[in-house]
């Protein structure tokens, strides 16, 4: 037996009969005695600077303005549920708030309010709801939350935690925070080892889902970094305290290496730009706190940090209408980066970038972001080589400018990643500041909800073959990743003016294998004017066809109308005109997406191809302002393989060849 193992079996059972694998804690007299993990004291004025900033001072006076008893009604709330996964999370979370109240503004109040609250969550059994053969105690996201929660709170106050209590909170964090974010990490690199995951059985029907290969899943992902950062700051703050933390560093450290190899070489995250916040505010705590007190690696070799700036810049889609970054929503992203991860990596690179992108793309929401934040960066606008991207993901944004009005298109090609859609070719497109071509928020994580279908390819704006999708998983172990592929096939740059061909066939053939070709052609000319090409061939079977096109429509005002061949799809500030025009008489209608009216209201035009061996469906799209507004005049024709297509001042041909079209701009 190896000595992670004997670390793993006795620390759990130990933990499991009320004593703990410390042999001897060392003596503290306030937790003052420890190490600095978070801030060093020199930098409370510009922390406390950061709460009065423009960008920063709205979170903080939420916080700020939360009731001193709100902490403590929210572990009464969790003391009468026991739910460890939505009330324990807020008490945390209140806790955090509260921890950086104190800092920027102390009161002897408040600190009272914490460490009464500390004192409560120490006694809480258990931090997380993850088991490993029903008796290990796993820690992911609660008891990584809890970890770093509650050693930044042992930070903030200092020597107000007297002796007795901070050696109470090193045994907690160490047996109930380090040791079981220990165990989900060994569970990972050994799942051979693994007796079979669950939830424990207050929360076993949180999912319906099965966990055989969680490890492997859950360790190739973003929640590998939950776990790793927690174990590696707690093994950081415990070192002197807990024999238990020069493994739990050794361990945190190889973990950590490895996550990072999920990123792509250029920077991009295969999970949506959400999972990189996540991940980033997983992460970044312990690769900072590590390169302060050790110093033995250089964390900006392990990952490509310039690429990750940029990565954050190109999945920026303007503003929401109340100001927040909106965002390329692939996959289950709903928000932005933090700010303050933004600025960290700033300072490890020096790319001037960072100052822009932690000002216009960040969403403060973090602790974090008061202690990295820097106002005063060097903030350059992201260079123009972004303004067209193709990542290493086969995702391709492109944009005329970065002003909330400016045109924004993001298509999804690529390969299968956890928390996907069935997508493949799926375009989002934004102009004047209206999501045309939406991708829509709030897919169910759950098979048994309705809004599962959310996630499906009827969702999209793709194509249906004979009214089937793209390969997607059946929920039983979640949302991890199917086997739909798509490829680019071409890719030209012209500036204003792109196009590109991607091969999504291999992501129908599973559920058809009639599906010989199914391919989408995008040619934009910014910012106004892009032309959809659907090729589809089939093998033996003749089907129909139908190409999807979702409007936002969550604030039910999207206003969708077909005359003949042609369509719009109508929002307050803009307006997507469409002509339909095919080989085989396909036409515009009106539909939606099949679900209840208490998940949403999802209108599309559904461009529908009649049955046929072979389908080729060109859709001219052209934005304007919304009101009265016209639409340019508008062709699309052919003469045998060769079609022209015209809107405004844009015309194309384009020649229809089995693989790659060939586009020449008129």
């Amino acid at each position: 037996m190896t000595r992670r193992e004997l670390l793993r079996l006795t620390g759990a059972s130990l933990l499991y009969s009320g004593l703990s694998p410390i042999m001897g804690l060392a003596s503290t007299s306030g937790s003052s005695a420890g190490r600095r993990i978070f801030f060093d004291p020199k930098e409370l004025a510009r922390i406390r600077a950061n709460t009065r900033t423009p960008l920063l001072a709205p979170i903080y006076n939420e916080w700020a303005a939360s009731p001193l008893q709100a902490l403590g009604q929210a572990l009464d709330e969790f003391d009468a549920s026991g739910d460890i996964i939505r009330d324990f999370i807020k008490a945390l979370r209140e806790l955090a708030h509260s921890s950086l109240v104190q800092l920027a503004d102390p009161s002897a109040e408040r600190e009272t309010s914490i460490l009464e609250a500390i004192d409560r969550i120490i006694k809480v059994p258990n931090w997380d709801y993850f088991r490993d053969g029903e008796t290990v105690v796993l820690g992911i996201q609660r008891s990584s939350f809890a970890t770093v929660r509650l050693l930044f709170a042992r930070e903030v106050l200092g020597e107000a935690i007297d002796a007795e209590l901070d050696k109470r909170l090193v045994k907690a964090i160490g047996d109930k925070g380090c040791q079981t974010c220990y165990n989900t990490i060994y569970d990972m690199e050994h799942p051979d080892t693994v007796k079979g995951w669950d939830f424990d059985e207050r929360h076993a029907g949180y999912y319906d889902i099965t966990m055989e290969r969680w490890p492997m899943i859950l360790g190739a992902n973003n929640l590998r970094a939950a776990p790793t950062g927690a174990l590696g700051l707690g093994a950081l703050a415990l070192q002197g305290l807990d024999p238990r933390a020069d493994l739990w560093l050794e361990a945190a450290v190889a973990s950590t290496r490895r996550f990072l190899t999920l990123f792509s070489p250029d920077g991009s995250y295969f999970e949506g730009i959400s999972y990189l916040g996540y991940s980033l505010r997983t992460t970044l705590p312990f690769i900072n706190a590590h390169r302060a007190l050790v110093g033995d690696v250089d964390w900006t070799r392990e990952v490509n940090m310039d690429g990750i700036l940029d990565y954050i810049m190109t999945m920026q889609l303007g503003k929401r209408p109340d100001g927040r970054p909106d965002v390329v929503n692939f996959s289950d992203s709903r928000e932005s980066v933090f700010p303050g991860a933004i600025s960290l990596i700033g300072d490890y690179t020096g790319n001037p970038m960072a100052g822009y992108a932690a000002r216009e793309a960040g969403k403060p929401d973090w602790i974090y972001d008061f202690l990295w934040y820097k106002p005063d960066a060097p903030a350059e606008p992201p260079r123009k080589e972004l303004l067209n991207w193709r990542n290493d993901l086969n995702w391709i944004i492109t944009r005329s400018g970065w002003e909330p009005d400016d045109a924004v298109m993001a298509f999804k090609s690529g390969a299968p990643a956890n928390h996907e859609h069935a997508d493949r070719n799926h375009i989002i497109y934004k102009r004047h500041g209206e999501r045309l071509l939406n991708d829509h928020f709030g897919a169910s994580y759950d098979r048994r909800n309705p809004g599962w279908l959310m996630r499906q390819t009827a969702g999209h704006n793709s194509i249906l073959i004979d009214g089937k999708g793209q390969h997607y998983v059946e929920g039983l172990e979640g949302t991890n990743d199917s086997q739909s592929y798509a490829n680019i096939l071409q890719y030209v740059d012209k500036g204003d003016r792109l196009w590109w061909t991607s091969d999504a066939t291999a992501a129908y053939i599973p559920y058809n294998y009639h599906a010989h070709q199914v391919l989408r052609t995008v040619i934009f000319a910014k910012p106004d004017i892009f032309v959809v090409i659907d090729q589809i061939q089939l093998r033996y079977r003749p089907q129909v066809v139908e190409a999807r096109f979702y409007p936002d429509n969550a604030d039910a005002q999207a206003r969708l109308e077909t005359d003949g061949n042609r369509f719009t799809l109508a929002r307050p500030k803009a307006v997507l005109h469409g002509l339909v025009a095919s080989d085989t008489g396909a036409v515009p209608l009106l539909s939606r997406l099949e679900v209840p009216a208490e998940t949403g209201d999802f209108p599309c035009v559904s461009v529908q191809s009649p049955v046929a061996l072979e389908h080729r469906l060109v859709t001219v799209l052209a934005a304007t302002r919304g009101g009265a507004s016209k639409a340019p005049e508008m062709f699309a024709g052919s003469e045998g393989n060769k079609w022209t297509v015209m809107a405004g001042n844009f015309r194309a041909e384009i020649e229809m060849t089995s693989w790659e079209p060939r586009v020449t701009l008129l």
